[in-house]
């Protein structure tokens, strides 16, 4: 299928009114056809099964794409059979498409083979979150909550994490989610973030929101943390 074919399937996919829809949630600041998820996991399956990385390369070898198109080369970086080393060499390659939190969740949710080789993609995450592009910084934040809230590797997460710097919305808010999501891991590692000073405030009283907002915090838990996140 080249590039011509994608579209034009992405286009008889493509509805109007959940077009609308994406762009009110800020999917991307480029081209939004408005494909549902479900048909675009199949047709990422499909292009996966029938090109398979030479379908990769061919995307990678386009300076800019829609929305969907980035979210197909996601899903088959995802999908596709590659070495751990080629892994790691077509990483840096998925970053300039990375324009929203939309394109970058999906990156990282479907990197799930990092499961079965933590320690080898550790370094590349870990270092992402010194970048100075945003998404990338999400991109790095968001993986090692996926994968990285481990028993063995939570603290040393955390601290990475509580060292991140950014005024950036969508990075603070991923910190947040981390955070939150690491309090609901194990509770007595994350508390001390919880306390002033440790965090950026605003993210420090988010994570605050979001484990009040968990059905996994208990209503002791959420008093604790409601006295908390009044202190200055």
């Amino acid at each position: 299928m080249n590039r011509i074919e994608l579209i034009e399937r992405l286009s008889e996919l493509a509805e109007p009114s959940y077009r609308s829809f994406q762009q009110k949630l800020q999917v991307s600041e480029g081209q939004v056809y408005g494909v549902r998820a479900k048909a675009l996991q199949n047709l990422a399956k499909q292009i996966a099964s029938t090109h398979g990385t030479l379908a990769l390369k061919k995307l990678l070898s386009y300076d800019s794409l829609s929305y969907e198109e980035t979210i197909i080369l996601y899903k088959l970086f995802g999908q596709i059979t590659l070495t751990e080393e080629e892994r790691l060499s077509y990483l840096p390659n998925m970053l300039p498409y990375n324009h929203s939190w939309a394109t970058n969740d999906c990156l990282a949710s479907e990197m799930k083979w990092i499961r079965k080789n933590r320690e080898f993609y550790y370094p590349y995450f870990s270092t992402l979150l010194n970048h100075k592009a945003p998404y990338d910084k999400r991109l790095g934040i968001v993986t090692l909550m996926l994968y990285y809230l481990e028993s063995t590797t939570i603290e040393e997460v955390l601290k990475r994490l509580s060292h991140v710097e950014s005024g950036h919305y969508y990075v603070m808010m991923a910190l947040a989610w981390a955070f939150a999501t690491a309090y609901c891991k194990d509770k007595e590692k994350t508390l001390p973030y919880m306390q002033p000073g440790r965090l950026a405030e605003t993210v420090r009283r988010k994570t605050i929101q979001k484990c009040i907002e968990s059905r996994l915090v208990s209503d002791e838990d959420k008093a604790l943390l409601k006295v908390l996140r009044k202190k200055p």
